[in-house]
This record gives C-alpha cells, sequence and structure tokens, in this order.
C-alpha cells in the first residue's frame, strides 16, 4: 500500500494513505500542496501526479478596462510622444550646433598653426636683425678705438 506525504506552506503532514490522502487533498487548497513518495526523487506539486484527480480552478478572466482610463492612457502616451519629439528635435539642433562648433574649432585651430608659424619666422628674422645690428655695433666700437 502507497503511503503520501504532504507539504502545505511547509507544514508536513504525517503519511496517509491513499484514501487518507484524497480526503487531505479535499480538505485543503491545493494551490500550494506539494506530494512526495518514497518512489519519487523529490517533492511534486500535487497537479503532476496523476494518481490524484484534482480539479484545477480556471482563473476568471480580466475585468475589461473602463473607457476613460483607456483614454487617459492614450492621451498620456500621446502626451509622452510630443515630448519625445520635442527631445529629438532639441537633439538634432544640438547635434548641428556642435557640428558647426567642431567646424570653427578645427578653422581656427588652422588659423592658429599658420599664425604660429608666421610669428615663429618674423623672430627668427628679427634675432637674425639683432645679431647683425649687434656685429655693426660690435664692429663701430672697435673702429672707434682704433681712431
Amino acid at each position: 500500500m502507497k503511503k503520501w506525504l504532504f507539504s502545505n506552506n511547509g507544514k508536513i503532514t504525517e503519511s496517509l494513505s491513499f484514501s487518507e490522502a484524497q480526503e487531505y487533498i479535499l480538505e485543503n487548497s491545493t494551490e500550494d500542496l506539494y506530494v512526495w513518495h518514497p518512489s519519487f526523487t523529490y517533492w511534486m506539486p500535487l497537479h503532476s501526479i496523476d494518481d490524484f484527480d484534482v480539479e484545477i480552478s480556471i482563473p476568471t478572466p480580466p475585468v475589461a478596462l473602463p473607457t476613460e482610463l483607456i483614454e487617459e492612457y492614450k492621451n498620456q502616451e500621446q502626451a509622452l510622444f510630443k515630448t519625445l519629439s520635442r527631445v529629438d528635435n532639441t537633439l538634432g539642433n544640438t547635434r548641428a550646433a556642435l557640428s558647426e562648433l567642431d567646424e570653427d574649432i578645427d578653422t581656427y585651430h588652422k588659423f592658429t598653426e599658420k599664425l604660429n608659424m608666421e610669428v615663429e619666422t618674423t623672430l627668427q628674422n628679427v634675432r637674425k636683425q639683432y645679431e647683425e645690428l649687434q656685429k655693426s655695433i660690435d664692429e663701430f666700437k672697435k673702429e672707434e678705438l682704433v681712431f
């Protein structure tokens, strides 16, 4: 004769015969009921045991949503789409402005590189002139000393 153990929300029964098990099932909610038998390797939900004829209650269908609620959510969705569209436009404008700024930065960078090269060339010329003037002054001083 098979003996059955039941677990109902963690509370485990003593060994029950098949008829006692049927009676236990009728007296208790079957939603959280697990069954174990020595031939099982682990606890099984009651509805998966073929030995017991358990009726599974079909849940009631959901109640239809009121049209006012549906309309409210549609209006909220439309408002969100409008906001999203404005954000998208703002991002597009920002991207365009950043692109223009990048172009301006590149232009000024090239301009300052060219200007830096011109300034460097001018400084080199000034240094050469200074050296030549320095030489001239030194030669003039030497000539003055000779007389």
